[in-house]
C-alpha cells in the first residue's frame, strides 16, 4: 500500500522487539492522549471564565480552538522527543496546497452526498436558516474545525499510524488506528453502536487516504470540512453536539424506527446508515487511487 512510512532498520528486529515496538506505540498514543485532554481542558476552562456568559454556541467554539493542545501534544512528543522530522510526521511540502483543497472539497462533498441520501428516502429536509448567521462567527468555526481536524489526524494517523507501521502490516495500522478513532468518540452524546462504526469507516478512510497520498494535509482537510459542513452549512449536530450556527437549517426526520436508522437519530448523520453508505463508498474510490511517491522516503 504505502512502504515509505515503514521505517527501514539497519538490522532485522526480532518478533519481541516489533511486538514492544507495537505496544510502546499504543502506550505512547494514549499519554499524548491523555496530556493533550488536560491541555483542552485547561485551555477551554480559561475560555470559559475569561467569557462567563458565553452560550453554547461560544463555549462550543472555545473547545474548537482548545484542540490546539492535541496539536502541541504531538508536536512536542515527536519533534523533540521521538527526534522526527515535519515529514516523519506527514507534513510533506509538495504539493500541500492542491492536497488540503482537495480534501476540503471532498469532505464537504461527502457529508453532502450523506444529507444528498436521507432526502432521497424522504427523511431530510433542507431549507435556509431562518436567522442568518453572522460571517465573521462562521469564518471562527472555520479556523475551529481546521484545528480540531488536524489535531485528530495528527494523534491517530500522524502519531499512531506512523509508529505503528513500523512493526505491523500497514493493513493492520489502518484497523487499529481506526478503531483507537473511534474509541475517542465513546463519550459524545448519543453515541450508538452504528455511530461507533462509521466513525470507525471513516478512520479506516482517513488511513488509506494518507497512505496513498503519503501526507496528513488532505487527510485533515477532509476531516476538518466534514465537520464543518455538517454544523456550519447543513446546521446538523457534529458527532452528537449542538449549538453550531449555519446557513441552512436541516431537518432529519426521527417518527419511525427506519427514518432514525438511516438519519442517524439524536447523534446526527454520523450515526445512521446514510453515513455507512457514504463512507464505503469514499473507502472505494480511494482504494482505487494511485500511490503517491511520498517525500517521508527521502528523508
Amino acid at each position: 500500500m504505502f512502504p515509505p512510512l515503514q521505517k527501514t532498520r539497519m538490522l532485522t528486529p526480532s518478533p519481541a522487539e516489533l511486538r514492544w515496538d507495537a505496544v510502546r506505540s499504543i502506550l505512547i498514543f494514549f499519554a499524548v492522549f491523555g496530556l493533550s485532554s488536560y491541555g483542552r481542558s485547561l485551555i477551554s476552562t480559561i475560555g470559559y471564565k475569561l467569557f462567563p456568559e458565553a452560550n453554547a454556541t461560544i463555549r462550543l467554539l472555545i473547545s474548537l480552538f482548545a484542540t490546539v493542545a492535541t496539536v502541541g501534544a504531538v508536536l512536542a512528543w515527536c519533534l523533540l522527543v521521538e527526534r522526527r522530522r515535519p515529514l516523519g510526521l506527514g507534513f510533506v511540502r509538495r504539493g500541500a496546497l492542491a492536497d488540503y483543497a482537495i480534501g476540503m472539497a471532498g469532505g464537504v462533498a461527502l457529508f453532502a452526498a450523506a444529507v444528498g441520501l436521507c432526502s432521497l428516502f424522504g427523511i431530510a429536509e433542507v431549507s435556509p436558516s431562518a436567522t442568518a448567521p453572522s460571517w465573521w462567527l462562521l469564518s471562527l468555526f472555520l479556523v475551529g474545525f481546521l484545528i480540531q481536524g488536524l489535531s485528530e489526524e495528527m494523534l491517530c494517523r500522524s502519531l499512531l499510524m506512523i509508529s505503528l507501521s513500523r512493526a505491523w502490516p500497514l493493513w493492520l495500522c489502518t484497523v487499529v488506528n481506526a478503531a483507537a478513532f473511534a474509541a475517542l468518540h465513546l463519550l459524545n452524546p448519543g453515541i450508538s453502536l452504528l455511530a461507533l462504526l462509521n466513525i470507525f469507516l471513516f478512520g479506516c478512510l482517513a488511513s488509506i487516504l494518507m497512505l496513498r497520498r503519503g501526507s496528513v494535509w488532505m487527510v485533515a482537510a477532509l476531516h476538518s470540512l466534514w465537520n464543518f459542513a455538517q454544523g456550519n452549512l447543513f446546521g446538523l449536530p457534529v458527532s452528537g453536539i449542538y449549538g453550531s450556527p449555519a446557513p441552512l437549517s436541516t431537518t432529519i426526520s426521527a417518527d419511525t424506527a427506519l427514518a432514525r436508522l438511516i438519519g442517524g437519530g439524536t447523534f446526527g448523520i454520523e450515526g445512521g446508515l446514510s453515513a455507512t453508505m457514504v463512507m464505503l463508498v469514499g473507502i472505494a474510490i480511494v482504494l482505487c487511487l494511485p500511490t503517491k511517491k511520498s517525500e517521508i522516503s527521502e528523508q
